[in-house]
């Protein structure tokens, strides 16, 4: 009978070491990202990016995706998906992006987000009537979503102080450009000062205001002297030029 006296101790070791290497190898190669994963990522990176270049300009960025199907059917992109937005952020909080990839099969898809771009602001610190004129004890300081209103807003309160609410604003509401006007400068029935003529030359006579306006406004006025009825732009308060 003959004994095979062959060392398998090195033929152990081998099978040993490839078993333990292959289940670390499997876990490091991993499953791939589905498409749907690299659209949901691309589109975070993207926005991210838009969030650091607004806040290079004092502004803070709250954003969200909408979910995309896992069950999407899309070639595969073998290059980094490009990402842009469809639409001016800056004129909605409701946006769309355009995920699209530009190898051998392009294609490209639409997503929707939610952007609020905020800045330091002023928003009426208690309720405005229609017809009051702003003072600085109206306001306060406040974060304004200025792609969440039609018109932006006023970053400097002296811009509103003295002008006049065209209509009622609540408390706590961001002031736009909408919500203001320039206050009356003449009433009706009151008496104006008129002047005619140049730089070099002019005359001034009273008279009496019959419509009511606004400075840069023209309104017919009668010359308390002549009562001629003639029309004049108004200046500033109390006063009406005629050309």
């Amino acid at each position: 009978m003959r004994t095979d006296n062959t060392n398998t101790t090195p033929k152990f070791r081998q099978l040993l070491l490839m078993a333990l290497l292959l289940p670390g190898m499997a876990i490091a190669s991993g499953p791939k990202a589905s498409t749907a994963e690299r659209i949901v990522q691309a589109a975070k990176d993207f926005l991210e990016s838009f969030t650091q270049k607004q806040a290079d300009k004092g502004r803070a960025v709250e954003y969200g995706l909408d979910s995309v199907d896992n069950r999407l059917s899309l070639a595969h992109c073998p290059q980094d998906l490009d990402v842009e937005f469809a639409g001016d952020p800056e004129r909605s909080t409701r946006t769309t992006l355009l995920v699209s990839c530009q190898g051998d099969r392009p294609w490209r898809i639409f997503l929707s987000a939610k952007v609020r771009i905020q800045v330091d602001g002023w928003v009426a610190d208690r309720p405005i009537g229609r017809g009051e004129r702003l003072t600085q004890s109206m306001l306060r300081s406040s974060a304004v979503v200025i792609n969440g209103q039609r018109s932006g807003g006023f970053r400097d309160p002296q811009h509103m102080i003295g002008m006049q609410a065209s209509r009622t604003i609540r408390a706590g509401t961001a002031i736009t450009p909408r919500m203001l006007e320039q206050p009356l400068a003449v009433e009706r029935g009151d008496r104006v000062v008129i002047s005619a003529g140049s730089d070099a030359f002019s005359i001034t006579t009273r008279g009496e205001a019959e419509r009511s306006g606004r400075v840069g406004e023209q309104i017919p006025v009668v010359n308390e002297n002549s009562g001629r009825r003639i029309k004049g732009r108004i200046t500033k308060p109390g006063h009406v030029a005629i050309n």
